[in-house]
């Protein structure tokens, strides 16, 4: 509006200048001179003031433009501004959640190392406990077969001693290696060895299918095989005879 308004000055100050100057000329000239030259001129200042008015109302057309234009301008800044908001709105959600995780995540650390220890202890539990069951049952084993040599010494139950089996397990011809195997399994006397049956010695960490053919072969050839019924007595072997 302010620029319609100047326009508007510039075109009225235009046409009063040319009036003044017609003015000052016809003074000099005729009657019918200063007519026709004052239908000149007016007739030019109408020109120039329809030329005014079209570029006026072109102007007038681009700030209606131009008007509309930051009409949806401001729309779309309102439109981005509300995706800021959202946005932000949604990080501080995402950092309650983050800052939330991570305080699970230390409670979680360290629920896990109490457990680890726990499990830990309770493993080396495990452990001391399945030894002592094994001492136990060797224990057992070994009172058992007292009890049966007892029994024959004492009531003289039918029994013949088998003097091999009394014969360290280097007489057997194995392997040096082969034998600390079974010495750590507690079978030091051939009478420790013949007691147990094939699969427990492939069982043995170190004891392969060749020691275990070369020690049934040496039990064979002495009269004697693996998982026989023997007691032992002292450092004397007996096995039972039947009827």
């Amino acid at each position: 509006m302010e620029t319609l308004d100047i326009t508007m000055l510039i075109g009225l100050v235009l046409m009063v200048s040319a009036l003044v100057i017609l003015y000052r000329c016809a003074r000099g000239k005729s009657r019918r001179q200063r007519m026709n030259e004052l239908a000149d001129t007016l007739l030019s200042i109408h020109d120039s003031f329809e030329l005014q008015v079209r570029r006026l109302e072109t102007l007038s057309g681009e700030i209606a433009s131009d008007n509309e234009k930051c009409s949806a301008l401001q729309y779309r800044a309102g439109q981005l501004q509300d995706t800021v908001d959202s946005l932000e709105y949604r990080r501080d959600e995402l950092d309650r959640e983050n800052l939330s995780l991570a305080r699970t995540h230390d409670e979680l650390m360290r629920s896990n190392a109490d457990l680890t220890e726990k499990a830990a202890r309770l493993r080396d539990a495990i452990v001391q406990d399945g030894q002592a069951v094994v001492e136990l049952e060797q224990r057992i084993d070994t009172l058992r077969r007292i009890k049966e040599g007892l029994e024959i010494a004492v009531e003289n139950k039918p029994a013949e001693e088998v003097p091999y089996l009394s014969q360290p397990l280097f007489s057997l011809g194995i392997q040096p290696s082969a034998q600390n195997h079974l010495t750590a399994y507690g079978l030091r006397y051939v009478g420790d060895l013949v007691r147990r049956d094939e699969q427990y010695l492939m069982e043995i960490w170190g004891i392969g299918p060749a020691t275990v053919e070369r020690i049934k072969t040496k039990l064979n050839e002495n009269g004697a095989c693996l998982d026989m019924d023997v007691i032992r007595v002292g450092n004397r072997w007996y096995r039972r005879k039947t009827d």
